[in-house]
């Protein structure tokens, strides 16, 4: 099986999430929005789901390991949502004046969410269609948490190392930067894995496409006028239509990549023939 070492990469992922939001989410928890319950439930469950298929793969419990696959088919919608009410957060705090970072990163922060929602559409569509193909799937599967990274370990940078951190509106600059950064990190590691496997690991060419994609997005973007007028578009629209078009589009998601992976039905001439 591909990729042996592979869960506990995810697992330091998953680590990651718990030192990056700490402050903000989970010291907090009682007290912040409802989105950030949606985004954060969601995304942890994913990554731990991730893991759970990389170990179940690589020791033998190929039961467990299609049963975690089945699951994940239910749980993507609500990935998807959890994203789209992160976006609907977003939007709802810019057109409320809620705080100056929104006003200033609020396109750029857009942009990255939707690449990262397309990102997570196409990588785990061609990790079901292509499921019968160890490294492809396992490869488009890995590739998910990456796109995740960059969020929680951005806010490591400004938490716990001086030259990033955040003492007054004159340092906002530097939340562009460690996001960059955190993106340039994942890029590094797609091009080692890559550069390691070649031609198999080619799902990492794809995963590394749209991280290059969002730091083009989140750094180049932010004052792309359509950025913003989305925005303040989405910031008007009710909050659960947002998050149910974000449902829809993961429970699509599943319906088509689990129909496109499978086994094509063997026709009666061909069964005659003994093909």
């Amino acid at each position: 099986m591909p990729y042996r070492h592979a869960h506990y990469y995810v697992l330091f992922v998953l680590a990651v999430i718990g030192l990056g939001f700490w402050p903000s989410y989970f010291s907090a928890i009682g007290h912040v929005p409802w989105q950030f319950h949606a985004h954060g439930i969601a995304a942890s469950l994913w990554v731990i789901l991730v893991a759970t298929q990389s170990w179940t793969a690589h020791h033998n419990q190929l039961p467990l390991h299609r049963t975690a696959g089945k699951a994940s088919l239910f749980l993507f919608p609500f990935l998807i949502a959890g994203l789209c009410a992160i976006i609907d957060v977003t939007a709802k705090g810019y057109v409320s004046g809620e705080g100056p970072v929104r006003s200033l990163f609020g396109a750029s922060f857009l942009g990255g969410l939707l690449v990262a929602v397309a990102a997570y559409v196409t990588l785990y569509y061609r990790a079901l269609k292509y499921r019968r193909t160890v490294w492809v799937h396992a490869g488009y599967l890995l590739g998910t948490p990456i796109i995740l990274f960059e969020s929680p370990f951005s806010r490591i940078m400004t938490d716990f190392l001086p030259a990033f951190a955040i003492r007054g509106p004159q340092d906002f600059p530097k939340i562009m930067a460690t996001i960059l950064w955190a993106d340039a990190l994942s890029l590094a590691f797609c091009a080692a894995v890559w550069l390691r496997y070649r031609d198999r690991a080619n799902p990492f060419l794809v995963t590394g496409g749209f991280v290059a994609l969002q730091m083009v997005a989140m750094g180049m973007m932010g004052q792309a006028a359509w950025l913003w007028r989305a925005l303040r578009v989405i910031g008007e629209v009710p909050s659960a239509s947002v998050v149910a078009t974000g449902f829809a589009v993961g429970a699509m998601t599943s319906w088509a990549g689990w129909n496109a992976g499978k086994r094509k039905a063997v026709t009666g001439g061909a069964v005659a023939m003994g093909v």
